[in-house]
């Protein structure tokens, strides 16, 4: 089998479009770059939502990243680590629902065919628990494009399907260089017109980041930035 194919395996087994950008500055966990490519220092404490983001950012910069692989998998069982006390203290965050989910979600793309399987079950759990929740929250709707994005359509996958969530996180959270760069890569996958302008608002925003600047050159949202 080919391996698209296999990759299409991985995720299902074990509004309104806004179009103005804000250019403010973005903070620091949402532009990868040099600083989020070593795991950050455990502090020690108990664990938050502040930890977990920086985890998770560390895991999807280096995913592709020749010869960094092994970090964003020491930050992926970080993650997990915390994950599991955070919802317990606070079962009814929607937003940590879907950081859950986008763990869960870089799982399976880190331990591949046939490895990654359970994963995508678990992503979409905890995806609709985020949006049963709270259907506004913006990381929940990002999360759950991604999730169509990557899985196969014999499961429920779907890129336009995918497109609309990133609009409408762009609706409820306009700005934000990560969700713009989605919807540019949805868009460009869909033969839609305007992709490029949304992935250049996204280096735009954070200029110094070859995560971005890859992205804006290859419309591939795995792309390698070094």
């Amino acid at each position: 089998m080919s391996r698209l194919f296999f990759a299409l395996l991985l995720f299902l087994y074990p509004g309104s479009p806004v179009w103005g950008f804000s250019f403010a500055s973005a903070p620091l966990s949402s532009c990868p770059g040099p600083a989020s490519i070593a795991l950050p220092a455990a502090t020690g404490g108990p664990p938050s939502g502040s930890d977990l983001r920086a985890l998770l950012l560390v895991a999807r910069t280096v995913r592709d990243m020749p010869g960094r692989r092994s970090v964003g998998e020491a930050a992926l069982v970080r993650a997990g680590r915390e994950i599991g006390p955070l919802l317990a203290a606070r079962p009814g965050d929607a937003t940590l629902h879907a950081l859950a989910g986008e763990r869960d979600l870089l799982m399976v793309q880190y331990r591949g065919f046939p490895g990654g399987m359970p994963w995508g079950k678990k992503a979409q759990a905890q995806n609709d628990r985020a949006l049963a929740l709270d259907p506004r929250n913006p990381e929940a709707r990002l999360a759950k494009g991604i999730e169509l994005y990557f899985k196969p359509w014999f499961v429920g996958g779907s890129v336009s399907k995918a497109l609309v969530e990133f609009e409408r996180a762009n609706a409820l959270r306009p700005g934000d260089p990560r969700i713009l760069s989605w919807i540019g890569i949805a868009r460009h996958r869909l033969g839609r017109p305007d992709s490029r302008r949304f992935l250049e608002a996204a280096l735009k925003i954070c200029p110094e980041s070859p995560f971005y600047r890859a992205r804006a050159r290859t419309f591939d949202p795995r792309a390698s930035h070094r």
